[in-house]
């Protein structure tokens, strides 16, 4: 005596409909979390003539098996005046620098900035969540 299983499919094809669009909307909220973390660096950049503060985005969401779904959000470009990387401006303003002919005491802005706007972050991740699974 055996049994017959009646409905599996559909519910299968609900399981793939849902991982499909859930994979979509942690993408979108993981971008929402990187823009808010770019907004608060922004707000806290050291400013001289505005091209790191201007410079500072989140990048396209990304996967690794390690990390998950991430966005970068850092200084892109170089500076327009001098050529050199944003990126490394933002470093040494970080981290300061003390050889050369131009030392520079660091400010410290970037990490404490990112640790502060991370409750923030995370509600604008779980709203888009939120909104995108229903």
């Amino acid at each position: 005596m055996g049994f017959e299983v009646k409905g599996m499919e559909a519910t299968i094809a609900k399981f793939q409909r849902a991982a499909t669009a859930s994979d979509g909307a942690i993408k979108r909220a993981v971008k929402a979390g990187g823009k808010i973390v770019a907004e608060k660096l922004k707000d806290k950049a050291p400013v001289d003539t505005g091209a790191l503060r201007d410079s500072i985005k989140p990048s396209a969401v990304k996967y690794n098996a390690a990390d998950g779904y991430y966005c970068e959000v850092k200084p892109v470009g170089n500076h327009p005046a001098t050529g050199e990387p944003l990126a490394k401006i933002g470093n040494i303003l970080e981290y300061g620098r003390s050889y050369g002919r131009t030392q520079k005491a660091p400010l410290g802005w970037f990490h404490p900035t990112v640790r502060a706007a991370e409750g923030e972050a995370l509600e604008a991740m779980q709203k888009e969540l939120d909104k995108q699974m229903g």
